[in-house]
């Protein structure tokens, strides 16, 4: 079903709820469509705050009784007959031509999106063969929740070599003490373990920004820089780049990768043309180039009917062989230079954020992918012969609000273990793991620093000993804070025993009568 859909402000769409049934006047010019019976209404052009019923759609011909969203130059009558408020992401929906859209600028027409189906799969413990069945059986008896790889592993074994009897039994206890000896006691300090073993062969990274030209010859931040990058959760990478891995069908085929790497290349106007401002006579000319646009697989009949999604309102556009003339009906020099501005970047083909796409062919798994400069995993995913199980970006705030809070874990393990690994170092990943769920554990990404977890510490000591002393304390002193010295930082300030190890554990000495 197609809903028509635009963007207005907070005081108009509560006048609408509070009058429905009523005509809205539009400064749209709509065509009018009896497909369409629904409504949508954005006020910042990315969330849809309320959905309308609308009976019929119609040129406005003076009107009255009705809500005007503007005093003058209205063109569309819509007839509202009921409103109610919702909240909704405009990502759910596509343009009815099956185009994507991120943000709503005026008005549109868009589809629901069909929504993904959801697959049962069957319990993990019905896919365990009977052997590890039987070990894991063996060892819960004796209080022992040993993991899954590991019993995998002693039934591989036990394959491999042929152990049966009382000897199989010998190598189980023996895993099992090994398994134990790696657990972590009560009370132990793992957060200053793992920042050791990660700081230390940290010290031997390169402190400066190092990009090398690898495998896809892009450009990607390592190192230190990188590290930090992590760590910090910053909002974008300053490399940002991802892996575009090919479906089955596709994989095999070059013709097929590179259209799919042109496609979603990022291309402005000013990539395949020249801009040229007129302030006297109110025009913008856009002169074409033949060759820059041939590299880019476009051609002019693609580019004017995007350009007329720009919907400046009374607008001439005409055409003649590489030029196109945007020209004001009333001349303006602020129109017409917001004009030249929003052409400037105006994107003509492409995802956004994906400036440079190339394609190399991977010797080992035999198969075509395409790398590129600049992430759009929400768009990526969208398209059709992509293999979106296996595709990935370094940007872990983009993982984050597109696939969730989990993925963008294991991202952060991933891409720490990565750049540690690029380095020549080798740092357990459990230590990695527990920088990632602290980051992680209250349901969004969160920096490890003054803006992020150590900076909102309970303990008013604690933040006051890490940053900004002055600051903290003061603020607590005007609150009246309480500080209940639960912490390691806060008991070594007042000079206690800290709450680790053995001092965690409370003692009492029960004295014979």
């Amino acid at each position: 079903m197609t809903v028509l859909a635009w963007k207005d402000t907070l005081k108009k769409v509560k006048e609408l709820i509070d009058k429905a049934p009523v005509g809205y006047c539009l400064d749209y010019d709509i065509p009018p469509d009896k497909t369409v019976k629904e409504a949508l209404i954005t006020i910042t052009g990315k969330t849809f705050v309320a959905k309308a019923k609308i009976s019929k759609i119609a040129p406005y011909q003076n009107e009255k009784n009705v809500i005007k969203k503007k005093k003058d130059k209205l063109k569309t009558l819509v007839m509202i007959e009921k409103i109610e408020e919702i909240q909704d992401d405009i990502v759910n929906y596509e343009e009815v031509n099956g185009g994507s859209i991120d943000k709503i600028l005026s008005y549109v027409i868009l589809s629901r999106k069909e929504e993904a189906k959801i697959v049962q799969r069957e319990p993990m413990e019905e896919k365990l063969g009977n052997d590890v069945k039987a070990i894991l059986q063996q060892v819960e008896k004796d209080g022992v929740d040993l993991p899954v790889k590991i019993a995998e592993q002693l039934a591989e074994a036990k394959k491999q070599y042929k152990i049966e009897g009382k000897d199989f039994d010998k190598l189980v206890k023996a895993a099992v003490e090994k398994y134990k000896e790696t657990e972590v006691d009560p009370f132990e300090a793992v957060g200053i373990v793992g920042a050791q073993s990660i700081g230390e062969p940290g010290t031997q990274m390169t402190m400066r920004t190092f990009h090398f030209a690898g495998v896809a010859e892009m450009d990607v931040t390592l190192g230190l820089p990188r590290l930090i990058e992590i760590v910090d959760a910053r909002k974008t990478p300053s490399t940002p780049s991802m892996t575009i891995y090919l479906s089955e069908k596709a994989r095999g085929d070059e013709d097929k990768a590179v259209g799919l790497a042109r496609s979603i290349e990022s291309t402005t106007l000013l990539d395949i043309a020249d801009i040229e401002v007129n302030t006297t006579e109110s025009y913008v000319k856009i002169l074409l180039d033949k060759q820059k646009m041939q590299e880019r697989g476009l051609k002019k009949e693609e580019i004017l009917p995007r350009l007329k999604k720009i919907r400046m309102q009374k607008t001439t556009i005409t055409e003649e062989e590489n030029e196109i003339r945007l020209t004001l009906d009333e001349p303006s020099f602020k129109r017409i230079y917001q004009l030249y501005e929003n052409l400037k970047t105006f994107q003509v083909k492409g995802l956004g954020g994906i400036k440079r796409a190339i394609v190399k062919f991977d010797q080992k798994a035999k198969e075509w992918v395409i790398y590129t400069q600049g992430s759009n995993l929400a768009g990526v995913l969208e398209l059709k012969d992509v293999d979106f199980s296996r595709t990935r970006t370094n940007d872990i705030i983009e993982i984050s609000q597109v696939l969730g809070v989990e993925a963008a874990r294991e991202a952060i393990i991933e891409e720490s273990t990565s750049t540690l690994h690029n380095a020549g170092l080798n740092t357990d990943i459990r230590h990695l793991m527990l920088v990632a769920d602290m980051m992680t554990f209250s349901g969004v990404v969160e920096a490890i620093g003054r803006h992020g977890i150590s900076g909102k510490k309970a303990s008013v000591l604690a933040r006051a000993a890490f940053e900004i002393t002055s600051k903290h304390l003061l603020n607590a002193g005007l609150i009246g804070e309480v500080d209940r010295l639960n912490g390691v930082a806060e008991n070594i300030i007042v000079g206690q025993p800290i709450t680790l190890g053995t001092g965690a554990v409370k003692l009492a000495y029960r004295r014979e009568d």
